[in-house]
């Protein structure tokens, strides 16, 4: 296992691991949501983590169900 840094998302500071870790465009993050850009509000692996918020798409932007 060896370190790849810290992960690529704004606001994560989680270190990535070669084990664990989601791949990018090149770039290592820690977990796929971080990876995927946080899609639908989509949350980091790591409960609390700043990321989470940072990169919340705005209201308008989350789907809506159909009636």
């Amino acid at each position: 296992m060896s370190d790849m840094g810290t992960c690529a998302c704004p606001g994560c500071e989680h270190q990535v691991s070669s084990e664990e870790a989601a791949l990018s465009e090149g770039r290592a993050y820690c977990c796929t949501a971080c990876a995927a850009g946080h899609p639908e509000g989509m949350v980091c692996k790591h409960e609390g983590c700043e990321c989470t918020e940072l990169n919340r798409p705005a209201s308008g932007d989350l789907p809506h169900e159909q009636i």
